[in-house]
């Protein structure tokens, strides 16, 4: 899929679902909406709603695969790349419990401890 195709999917489904929950708050809106045919229907279009936003493309997380890769490395310190600034993302296993303490060498950019 072309980067255009999937941005064509991505607002076609972000446009079905707003327009599936404006129909749900129109019949909650109504008179009638106590009555039980509404009710369903209001459920229903909140659940197509729903599931719709599964269809969503979600956007990798950078810090998942920076993870796995010094996770798989056999040192107890070293540097990557960080995900935001390109900068040097420093990172440190700890010898007792194993957390990964990372910090980006940018001032105030990234810091983590896993």
């Amino acid at each position: 899929m072309t980067p255009a195709e999937a941005a064509a999917y991505a607002r076609g489904v972000r446009e079905a679902r707003e327009m599936a929950m404006i129909a749900a708050v129109t019949i909650e809106a109504r008179d009638d909406h106590r009555d039980l045919r509404q009710q369903a229907a209001s459920a229903a279009l909140h659940g197509l709603a729903e599931g719709l936003a599964h269809l969503l493309p979600r956007r990798p997380n950078p810090l998942v695969a920076i993870m796995a890769t010094i996770s798989a490395e056999p040192g107890t310190s070293g540097t990557v790349e960080c995900p935001h600034c390109k900068g040097s993302l420093q990172w440190g296993r700890a010898s007792l419990n194993e957390h990964l303490h990372m910090q980006c060498d940018t001032a105030g950019c990234l810091r983590v401890m896993q």
